[in-house]
């Protein structure tokens, strides 16, 4: 059986935007940051649920 959670997909997507605006606003900020910009910017797609 089969259940979709429409809720749970929003909130993944609520996380991954978040992550994505701290990775704006360290570029924006500071140009010495970019190595946890990167560390940052690879968390979301390493937690996407393929299912």
């Amino acid at each position: 059986m089969l259940i979709l959670t429409p809720f749970s997909t929003m909130t993944r997507f609520h996380i991954h935007f978040i992550y994505y605006l701290v990775i704006l606003c360290s570029f924006r900020n500071s140009y010495g940051g970019i190595k946890i910009v990167e560390t940052v910017a690879i968390n979301p797609l390493t937690s996407i649920d393929p299912s």
